[in-house]
């Protein structure tokens, strides 16, 4: 073992303790530079890398809206005078869909021809391209994204203790069709038991 110590030693010797302090404090400022901050490590639990399906990702997303707005739907409603205790339940009919910003070429082409017998004939021709704006994010290419349209809420039910009046039920139903644009036919208010 001391031949082992000796050794050790004596490449501190070599190395100097000057260097080999530079060696310890550089080693430690590329170990915090290489932890990854706040929400990286949350972009790959959700992205490709988790072995998580692209259905499987939207369908958690649709999840996670739906759950966030009927906890906020339940909060606003609870500090409705009369209403009480409140569970809201919301179905969706679509996912969130994001608009990309799209480049765009549009050709048109027109020809007349004619005959010798004086008949002529006219033809038009119509070409559009369009292409997706790509931007560099994180190493990746990934479409520009203009515009995001909220998962549509298809139909809504509400459980409350305090909607024994037609007139509490209407305030309720009015309210929700305000926040998501849903018919009336397709939101249940009901006194929860």
């Amino acid at each position: 073992m001391d031949s082992g110590g000796k050794g050790i030693k004596d490449i501190i010797q070599k190395i100097g303790f000057w260097r080999l302090g530079l060696l310890v404090i550089a080693g430690v400022i590329l170990m915090v530079f290489s932890i990854p901050e706040g929400d990286s490590g949350t972009k790959q639990e959700t992205g490709k890398d988790s072995g998580k399906g692209e259905e499987e990702i939207v369908i958690e997303a649709m999840e996670r809206y739906a759950e966030n707005r009927e906890r906020e739907v339940e909060e606003l409603l609870e500090k409705v005078d009369g209403v009480g205790k409140v569970k809201v339940m919301l179905t969706l009919s679509s996912s969130e869909e994001r608009i990309p910003l799209q480049n765009g070429q549009f050709k048109e082409e027109e020809t007349k021809e004619g005959d010798s017998g004086g008949t002529s004939r006219d033809s038009s021709r119509y070409e559009s391209q369009k292409e997706n704006v790509l931007i560099q994010k994180e190493g990746e290419e990934k479409p520009y994204v203009v515009q995001v349209h909220a998962p549509v809420v298809e139909g809504v039910a509400v459980v409350a203790e305090g909607v024994d009046s037609v007139e509490k039920k209407k305030e309720i139903i009015e309210m929700i069709q305000a926040l998501f644009r849903v018919e009336a036919h397709k939101i249940r208010v009901m006194k929860m038991h």
